[in-house]
């Protein structure tokens, strides 16, 4: 089959990740693929075709530069996300990551019309998709929930590791004590309980290190947290560094209020370092079997007894983990729904 896949996504945050896993896992001498994207971070991906193309998938911009030709040079393509540009005619097969525009549009969206455009992109998702390729039960459950007519081309298709972290070397590193939360600053993301529960803890017992772009971190938050002595932002790192602070950390603290699925745990668990996570119900299926710690979202307290009871050492269960969540099982569902619709 000839496969066009929208690359535009490599290096921006999770869906860049799952672009980058579905790269790494295909076969280029069984299928002949078309890569939309950055000429230069496509090239490792030989004999593929590259369709040199840098617009900002996010952007209106991006949403009308469809390559033209890949109409008629190919069978299908592959989207790692739900903004389908306009101008496609062949199948399209999606990836549905969470659908937090319309569960928590109150801090996602700017206003109604904001609002209206994005539930307008998801519903154009799910109508235009062949498949969509849901990354956890609850995201296809809140498929469901808003789209039933269409949801029946929903299927649940977990993500895995990427392959820097199945084969990073953990071997030499040593315990620190500090905590790590991995991500961005957004208000569902929970970093408000998190300092919370951070500023109750013995002084000096723990540095929290906040790895991510420190951009926004005022939202929904005084300005004083920026303040707390022990609180570190690191910036966004490199996969090396980023790695090394997982592994070395004692802890790293998931206080999500919402994920489609939530990814930085399970990066824990493969390098050794105990998780704590929020109970909310996407990482109850996620994690259920896993050598994880819960405690209740968005409950200070809770956060607290959790850090301070906890035992770092970790049952990291790498053999049940790849089982379960691997990219090359991701792309080989993803390439069975492509040939069973075909």
């Amino acid at each position: 089959m000839k496969i066009a896949i929208d690359c535009r996504y490599l290096g921006k945050s999770g869906i860049g990740r799952v672009c980058r896993g579905i790269l790494d896992h295909l076969d280029y001498a069984a299928d002949e693929y078309y890569l939309v994207g950055n000429a230069a971070e496509l090239a490792p991906y030989s004999p593929a075709h590259i369709i040199e193309d840098e617009t900002d998938p996010f952007s209106a911009r991006g949403l009308f530069s469809f390559p033209a030709q890949l109409n008629r040079l190919c069978d299908c393509v592959v989207i790692p996300n739900f903004i389908i540009p306009f101008g496609i005619r062949i199948p399209v097969y999606t990836v549905m990551h969470d659908l937090i525009f319309l569960d928590l549009p109150q801090i996602t969206t700017r206003g109604k019309v904001d609002y209206l455009i994005k539930k307008t992109l998801l519903r154009r998702c799910l109508k235009k998709s062949v498949g969509i390729a849901c990354v956890s039960e609850f995201t296809r459950s809140r498929c469901e929930h808003y789209f039933s007519k269409d949801a029946g081309k929903c299927y649940v298709n977990h993500i895995g590791l990427s392959e820097h972290v199945l084969s990073f070397d953990t071997s030499g590193i040593r315990k620190t004590n500090t905590i790590v939360y991995v991500g961005n600053v957004k208000p569902h993301k929970g970093l408000k309980t998190l300092v919370g529960a951070y500023k109750r803890l013995p002084m000096g017992e723990y540095e929290l290190r906040i790895i991510g772009d420190k951009d926004g971190f005022l939202t929904g938050m005084d300005r004083s947290d920026l303040e707390t002595e022990g609180v570190v932002f690191t910036g966004r790192l490199g996969d090396e560094a980023l790695l090394r602070e997982i592994a070395q950390a004692k802890f790293l603290i998931q206080p999500s209020l919402y994920e489609g699925f939530g990814l930085p745990p399970l990066e824990a668990l493969w390098l050794g370092t105990r998780p704590i996570i929020s109970d909310i119900p996407v990482f109850h299926e996620v994690y259920d079997g896993l050598d994880v710690v819960f405690f209740k979202a968005e409950d200070v307290g809770s956060l607290q007894e959790a850090i301070l009871t906890s035992d770092p050492a970790v049952q990291s269960d790498r053999d049940l983990i790849q089982k379960k969540y691997d990219y090359a099982i991701f792309t080989k569902n993803l390439l069975e729904q492509i040939v069973r619709n075909g």
